[in-house]
């Protein structure tokens, strides 16, 4: 009976040896993977120019100008169509882009005209 017991009390010892240092690697291994998400800006202006095939769109704020990559997962709206299609957006229309920085380059995430501008437009349709 006690060969049983030391055996039993064994193989749990190297149970939880074996469970002690696999849960540490685990942890890191999820840390090194789990990188930080982007964070999201938001930059409004004109249209000046916007290209599907080339994947750019440059919009311009006073001086400021940027050039944001689009592609097929960014969403564009207008004051007609809450989910619009990059044709609807055009050259001198005000923007709202939602974008983050990944690898020195701006993303667009999402191009739509800014609340300020619809509600402008209910407003003038009411009278």
């Amino acid at each position: 009976m006690s060969r049983h017991l030391l055996r039993t009390a064994m193989v749990m010892g190297i149970a939880a040896l074996a469970l002690s240092v696999a849960a540490p690697v685990r942890a890191a291994d999820e840390a090194a993977t789990a990188a930080p998400k982007p964070k999201r800006h938001q930059f409004t202006g004109i249209v000046e120019s916007i290209d599907a095939k080339a994947g750019t769109a440059i919009v311009k704020k006073d001086t400021e100008s940027k050039t944001f990559k689009i592609g097929e997962k960014t969403k564009y709206s207008t004051t007609d169509k809450k989910e619009a299609a990059v044709a609807d957006i055009k050259v001198g229309d005000k923007v709202t882009v939602f974008y983050t920085e990944e690898g020195g380059a701006l993303i667009a995430h999402k191009i739509g005209v800014p609340a300020s501008v619809t509600k402008k437009e209910k407003e003038e349709k009411k009278e």
